[in-house]
C-alpha cells in the first residue's frame, strides 16, 4: 500500500510538473506569437512610412542645397565687387575712407535732411 501511495505520488507529481511545464511552454509560445505579430506590424508600418520619409528627406536636402547656392552666389558677388577696391594700398585707403564717410552720413541722416530743408526753404 505504501508502495502504491508512493507510486501515485510520483505519478501525481510528474503529471503536475508536466502540466506546469506545458502551461509554461504555452505561455512562452503565446508571448513569442505576440512578439512576432508586433514585429510584423512594425515592419509594415516602417515599409509604409519609408517612401514618405525618403521623399521628405530628398526634398529637404534639395531645399538646403538651394539655400547654400544662394548664399554662395551672394558671397561671390560681394567678393567680385570688393576685389577691385582692394588692389593696392591707395585703393584700400580710399575704400576705408568711403565706408567711414557713408557710415557718418547714415548715422546723421536726420540732421543732414534738416539742414538741407533749411537751406532750400529759408524762413
Amino acid at each position: 500500500m505504501i508502495r502504491n501511495c508512493s507510486k501515485m505520488r510520483g505519478i501525481v507529481i510528474e503529471s503536475i510538473s508536466l502540466h506546469v511545464s506545458q502551461e509554461a511552454l504555452e505561455s512562452c509560445q503565446t508571448r513569442v506569437y505576440k512578439l512576432e505579430l508586433q514585429q510584423q506590424h512594425q515592419q509594415q508600418t516602417v515599409q509604409l512610412e519609408s517612401p514618405d520619409a525618403r521623399v521628405l528627406l530628398g526634398k529637404s536636402i534639395n531645399i538646403m542645397l538651394a539655400i547654400i547656392t544662394v548664399i554662395l552666389v551672394c558671397v561671390s558677388t560681394v567678393a567680385k565687387f570688393a576685389a577691385p577696391l582692394m588692389k593696392s594700398r591707395y585703393h584700400m585707403v580710399a575704400t576705408l575712407l568711403g565706408v567711414c564717410f557713408l557710415t557718418v552720413f547714415w548715422k546723421n541722416w536726420d540732421r543732414l535732411q534738416y539742414a538741407i530743408d533749411r537751406m532750400l526753404m529759408p524762413e
